[in-house]
Protein backbone atom coordinates (compact mmCIF):
# COMPACT_ATOMS: atom_id res chain seq x y z
CA UNK A 1 0.00 0.00 0.00
CA UNK A 2 1.29 3.10 -0.84
CA UNK A 3 1.64 6.15 1.72
CA UNK A 4 -0.31 9.00 0.69
CA UNK A 5 2.36 11.75 1.14
CA UNK A 6 2.28 15.47 1.77
CA UNK A 7 5.34 18.09 1.40
CA UNK A 8 5.06 21.89 2.53
CA UNK A 9 7.51 24.38 2.24
CA UNK A 10 7.51 27.96 1.67
CA UNK A 11 10.13 27.59 -1.16
CA UNK A 12 8.81 26.57 -4.15
CA UNK A 13 12.13 24.81 -5.72
CA UNK A 14 12.54 23.03 -2.10
CA UNK A 15 8.72 21.52 -2.78
CA UNK A 16 9.81 20.68 -6.58
CA UNK A 17 12.80 18.71 -4.80
CA UNK A 18 11.22 16.90 -2.61
CA UNK A 19 8.79 15.72 -5.18
CA UNK A 20 11.37 14.71 -7.74
CA UNK A 21 13.01 12.64 -4.86
CA UNK A 22 10.63 11.05 -3.64
CA UNK A 23 9.12 10.04 -6.77
CA UNK A 24 11.95 7.58 -6.97
CA UNK A 25 9.81 5.47 -4.42
CA UNK A 26 7.33 3.34 -4.91
CA UNK A 27 6.21 3.26 -1.57
CA UNK A 28 5.25 7.06 -1.83
CA UNK A 29 2.08 8.83 -3.06
CA UNK A 30 2.01 12.46 -3.12
CA UNK A 31 -1.25 13.93 -2.90
CA UNK A 32 -0.57 17.29 -1.83
CA UNK A 33 2.16 19.68 -2.53
CA UNK A 34 2.46 23.23 -1.01
CA UNK A 35 4.11 26.38 0.00
CA UNK A 36 1.19 27.32 2.78
CA UNK A 37 1.35 25.69 5.82
CA UNK A 38 -2.18 26.64 6.67
CA UNK A 39 -3.51 25.15 3.07
CA UNK A 40 -1.84 21.95 4.78
CA UNK A 41 -3.60 22.02 8.02
CA UNK A 42 -6.82 22.88 5.81
CA UNK A 43 -6.05 19.68 3.79
CA UNK A 44 -5.12 17.64 6.45
CA UNK A 45 -8.29 17.90 8.20
CA UNK A 46 -10.69 17.26 5.42
CA UNK A 47 -8.42 14.22 3.59
CA UNK A 48 -6.36 11.33 5.39
CA UNK A 49 -2.75 11.64 5.38
CA UNK A 50 -0.04 9.05 6.54
CA UNK A 51 3.23 11.30 6.07
CA UNK A 52 4.38 14.79 6.10
CA UNK A 53 7.49 16.67 5.11
CA UNK A 54 7.62 19.71 6.66
CA UNK A 55 9.85 23.04 6.39
CA UNK A 56 10.03 24.79 10.17
CA UNK A 57 11.31 27.94 9.16
CA UNK A 58 7.92 29.39 7.69
CA UNK A 59 5.59 32.49 7.86
CA UNK A 60 2.73 32.90 10.25
CA UNK A 61 3.00 28.76 11.19
CA UNK A 62 6.06 26.84 11.55
CA UNK A 63 6.59 23.26 10.83
CA UNK A 64 7.02 22.35 14.24
CA UNK A 65 3.35 23.82 14.93
CA UNK A 66 2.19 22.59 12.05
CA UNK A 67 3.38 19.40 12.70
CA UNK A 68 1.67 19.15 16.39
CA UNK A 69 -1.51 20.64 14.54
CA UNK A 70 -1.40 17.56 12.60
CA UNK A 71 -0.56 15.15 15.08
CA UNK A 72 -4.09 16.69 16.58
CA UNK A 73 -5.72 15.69 13.55
CA UNK A 74 -4.28 12.37 13.57
CA UNK A 75 -1.67 10.75 15.77
CA UNK A 76 -0.38 8.61 13.23
CA UNK A 77 0.66 11.00 10.92
CA UNK A 78 4.27 10.13 10.09
CA UNK A 79 5.99 13.36 10.20
CA UNK A 80 9.70 14.48 8.46
CA UNK A 81 11.45 17.28 8.80
CA UNK A 82 13.48 19.00 6.31
CA UNK A 83 15.06 21.91 7.28
CA UNK A 84 18.60 24.09 7.14
CA UNK A 85 18.43 24.33 10.91
CA UNK A 86 20.12 22.23 13.21
CA UNK A 87 18.95 23.94 16.95
CA UNK A 88 15.24 22.45 16.24
CA UNK A 89 16.21 19.10 16.29
CA UNK A 90 15.37 18.22 20.15
CA UNK A 91 11.84 20.13 20.01
CA UNK A 92 11.52 17.98 16.69
CA UNK A 93 11.94 14.82 18.45
CA UNK A 94 9.73 15.70 21.17
CA UNK A 95 6.77 15.61 18.59
CA UNK A 96 7.88 12.04 17.74
CA UNK A 97 9.31 13.42 14.87
CA UNK A 98 10.25 10.18 12.52
CA UNK A 99 13.37 12.07 11.03
CA UNK A 100 14.67 15.30 11.01
CA UNK A 101 16.77 15.62 7.38
CA UNK A 102 19.21 18.67 6.88
CA UNK A 103 19.26 21.02 3.85
CA UNK A 104 20.20 19.92 0.67
CA UNK A 105 17.91 16.51 0.75
CA UNK A 106 20.64 14.25 -0.78
CA UNK A 107 19.03 10.45 -2.25
CA UNK A 108 21.05 8.96 -0.40
CA UNK A 109 19.88 10.37 2.95
CA UNK A 110 16.28 9.89 1.83
CA UNK A 111 17.06 6.30 1.09
CA UNK A 112 17.59 6.13 5.25
CA UNK A 113 14.32 7.96 6.10
CA UNK A 114 12.41 5.57 3.50
CA UNK A 115 14.35 2.63 5.23
CA UNK A 116 13.23 3.62 8.68
CA UNK A 117 9.85 4.37 8.18
CA UNK A 118 9.84 0.82 6.57
CA UNK A 119 11.46 -0.47 9.96
CA UNK A 120 9.39 1.05 12.20
CA UNK A 121 6.13 -0.10 9.91
CA UNK A 122 6.85 -3.82 10.52
CA UNK A 123 7.64 -3.57 14.29
CA UNK A 124 3.82 -2.06 14.12
CA UNK A 125 2.86 -4.91 12.24
CA UNK A 126 4.35 -7.70 14.06
CA UNK A 127 3.03 -5.65 17.46
CA UNK A 128 6.64 -6.83 19.36
CA UNK A 129 9.58 -5.33 19.56
CA UNK A 130 12.96 -7.74 19.34
CA UNK A 131 16.48 -5.74 20.50
CA UNK A 132 18.68 -8.26 19.17
CA UNK A 133 22.57 -8.05 18.67
CA UNK A 134 23.60 -4.79 17.82
CA UNK A 135 24.99 -4.47 14.62
CA UNK A 136 28.64 -5.29 14.04
CA UNK A 137 29.75 -1.82 13.22
CA UNK A 138 28.26 -0.37 16.22
CA UNK A 139 29.45 -2.99 18.45
CA UNK A 140 33.42 -2.72 17.04
CA UNK A 141 32.56 1.22 17.77
CA UNK A 142 30.86 1.09 21.47
CA UNK A 143 33.26 -1.62 22.64
CA UNK A 144 35.44 0.35 25.33
CA UNK A 145 33.01 3.12 24.85
CA UNK A 146 29.56 2.94 25.30
CA UNK A 147 27.82 0.82 28.19
CA UNK A 148 24.87 -1.61 26.34
CA UNK A 149 22.28 0.28 27.75
CA UNK A 150 24.06 3.37 25.99
CA UNK A 151 24.33 1.15 22.96
CA UNK A 152 20.39 0.27 23.09
CA UNK A 153 19.09 3.77 23.58
CA UNK A 154 21.15 5.13 20.58
CA UNK A 155 19.55 2.66 18.03
CA UNK A 156 16.19 3.92 19.01
CA UNK A 157 17.50 7.12 18.45
CA UNK A 158 18.21 6.32 15.40
CA UNK A 159 14.88 4.45 14.76
CA UNK A 160 13.41 7.93 15.33
CA UNK A 161 11.44 7.41 18.88
CA UNK A 162 11.42 10.54 21.42
CA UNK A 163 12.63 10.12 24.72
CA UNK A 164 9.45 8.90 26.26
CA UNK A 165 9.11 6.44 23.56
CA UNK A 166 12.80 5.10 24.43
CA UNK A 167 12.05 5.44 28.19
CA UNK A 168 8.68 2.94 27.64
CA UNK A 169 10.45 0.60 25.25
CA UNK A 170 13.24 -0.22 27.33
CA UNK A 171 11.37 -0.06 30.70
CA UNK A 172 13.34 3.01 32.39
CA UNK A 173 12.37 6.66 33.28
CA UNK A 174 12.65 9.35 30.96
CA UNK A 175 15.03 11.06 33.26
CA UNK A 176 17.20 8.06 33.01
CA UNK A 177 16.88 8.11 29.03
CA UNK A 178 18.38 11.87 29.18
CA UNK A 179 21.28 10.77 31.29
CA UNK A 180 22.15 7.88 28.95
CA UNK A 181 21.81 10.27 25.49
CA UNK A 182 24.12 12.76 27.48
CA UNK A 183 26.93 9.92 27.76
CA UNK A 184 26.12 8.91 24.36
CA UNK A 185 26.78 13.17 23.12
CA UNK A 186 29.79 13.43 25.17
CA UNK A 187 31.42 10.22 24.13
CA UNK A 188 30.71 10.70 20.65
CA UNK A 189 31.88 14.20 20.86
CA UNK A 190 28.12 15.77 19.33
CA UNK A 191 25.28 17.68 21.16
CA UNK A 192 22.53 16.54 19.94
CA UNK A 193 20.54 13.81 17.85
CA UNK A 194 21.08 15.66 14.00
CA UNK A 195 24.73 15.33 14.57
CA UNK A 196 24.80 11.83 16.27
CA UNK A 197 22.94 11.10 13.05
CA UNK A 198 25.77 12.59 10.53
CA UNK A 199 28.08 11.23 12.97
CA UNK A 200 26.54 7.90 12.55
CA UNK A 201 26.55 8.66 8.67
CA UNK A 202 30.72 9.13 8.38
CA UNK A 203 31.00 6.06 10.67
CA UNK A 204 29.19 4.14 8.33
CA UNK A 205 26.59 2.95 10.80
CA UNK A 206 23.68 0.71 9.63
CA UNK A 207 20.20 1.54 11.60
Amino acid sequence: MRLRTMIVDDEELAVERLKIMLSEFDEIEIVHMTQNPWEAYQYAKERRLELAFLDISMPELDGLRLASLLGEIDPDIRIVFATGYEEYAVRAFELSALDYVMKPVTAERMSLVLDKLRRRDRKADDGSFRPGPSPSNVRTLSEGMLTEQEMRVMLLVFEGLSNKEIAARLNIAAETVKWHMKNVYRKLDVSNRVQLLRRAEQLHITF
